[in-house]
């Protein structure tokens, strides 16, 4: 919604010109992702069609470049597993179906990867710039990738030099952008008086413990669990073979120099921990884990069968939903495609009851307009959950700020008009009892 619609929305309005994005809707990244957007429409049209396939050339590009990583780093006959084992991670998965940057991320992350294995300077050059320019988690990885690229390169400073110089279009961008931000509105990242402020109010004592806990189920979360499993079993089994691999030792490193620059925001601040958060970090362990099940000499099964059964694990994870009082990560899992007609289908049940908007209440991510949600010119948008002063309140359990004691007041002091459901998903409208 932010880096997307209501950016685009900004530039789209403003004739495309660079200009400041009001403090509302600006959270300090880089609005490409909404310029490039609103680009899109200013040719095709302010579509929701439209702003989807603008997403395509990402998608088929993140495609492309996986098969590539597949045949560099693990034997070529497996190399087409590297595509499922990725595409069907949840969170890959459910970011590839929204208009999303962090699609925009992987592309940059993958083009950075590609360019350094296969000493591609063209391709790093690229990818850096992407990534600088598409969000500070894209400048958090660009970070990492330098890390990594200086610890392997060791003493020998030609070869550091060498390769620490196609950062350099991308981290220029990066100074530049902080050096106009900083000059047109006065500050940097953050500012006290930001929409954002809470989400990053430092995080102490018990919050510090249970941020741990949960970055922790993060890396288990949807599937995780079992590629650890499997690295666990590999490591135990066959810890000869992955002692003289420096390849796998090189993807062990660059998983932990993206853990250090994306893990401390997530563990230091309130609530910067969701999944798509981690998804440069997930994608290095999806690459260590399908390079040492590429290039291990097993006794007696296949690496295909292994590849496949992780596979398959992953993509049945995207059925998996927590009962009610656990979130989920509803953008990380393809369970929440059935979300978007039940509520389509309920807002035309409150206007067939001639319903307005203004009297029912409604939860994150319910509250924008059918515009910014839908580009459908729509200006009406629901109240926020006041149990006092709404008169009807629209509920799912994709909302995952609707808390225990809510969802009991709504079933006792409240009537329920209609309810639609589909597959894990439902959708409630209550109507208060007079």
């Amino acid at each position: 919604m932010q880096l997307a619609s209501k950016h685009a929305h900004h530039f789209y309005e403003n004739d495309l010109l660079w200009l400041p994005l009001p403090e509302d809707i600006d959270s300090g990244h880089p609005p490409t992702f909404g310029y490039y957007l609103a680009c899109a429409w200013s040719f095709f049209g302010k579509t929701l069609p439209v702003s989807h396939w603008a997403m395509l050339p990402f998608l088929l590009l993140n495609v492309w470049l996986l098969h590539r990583l597949g045949q560099q780093i693990g034997d070529g006959r497996w190399a087409f597993w590297l595509l499922p084992l990725v595409l069907l991670d949840p969170v890959v998965a459910s970011q590839s179906t929204l208009v999303s940057p962090d699609v925009v991320l992987m592309c940059g992350l993958l083009f950075s990867l590609d360019g350094i294995l296969g000493k591609h300077r063209t391709f790093v050059v690229f990818g850096i710039l992407m990534l600088c320019m598409i969000s500070l988690r894209g400048m958090m990885t660009a970070g990492a990738l330098f890390m990594w690229q200086a610890i392997l390169h060791g003493r020998n400073l030609s070869k550091l030099v060498g390769g620490a110089a196609p950062f350099l279009p991308g981290f220029a961008f990066a100074v530049w952008f902080f050096g106009w931000h900083q000059a047109t509105t006065g500050w940097v990242g953050m500012h006290p008086n930001s929409p954002w402020a809470p989400t990053f109010e430092p995080a102490k004592d018990a919050m510090l413990f249970r941020n741990l806990m949960v970055v922790g189920w993060r890396w288990l979360d949807f599937g995780r669990l079992f590629e650890w499993l499997i690295l666990a079993w590999l490591g135990w089994k066959y810890w000869p073979q992955i002692k003289g691999n420096h390849t796998a030792h090189h993807f062990v490193l660059l998983l932990l120099c993206l853990v250090a620059f994306l893990s401390p925001s997530a563990l230091l601040f309130a609530n910067v921990s969701a999944h798509r958060y981690f998804l440069p970090a997930f994608l290095a362990l999806h690459f260590l884990v399908f390079q040492l099940l590429a290039t291990i000499k097993f006794n007696k099964i296949q690496p295909n069968h292994l590849l496949t059964a992780l596979t398959i694990l992953f993509a049945l994870n995207n059925l998996w939903v927590y009962p009610r009082g656990i979130s989920v990560g509803w953008d990380a899992t393809l369970a929440h495609i059935p979300y978007h007609r039940l509520r389509a289908e309920a807002v035309s049940f409150l206007e067939q009851e001639s319903i307005d908007f203004a009297l029912v209440g409604s939860y994150f991510p319910n509250l924008n307009t059918g515009e910014h949600l839908l580009l459908n010119g729509d200006p009406r948008r629901f109240s926020e959950k006041d149990f006092v002063r709404n008169q009807y309140v629209f509920a799912s359990n994709v909302f995952n700020d609707i808390s225990d004691e809510d969802f009991h007041t709504l079933q006792r002091d409240w009537m329920l008009r209609k309810r639609w459901t589909a597959a894990s998903v439902w959708v409630e409208i209550y109507q208060k009892k007079h």
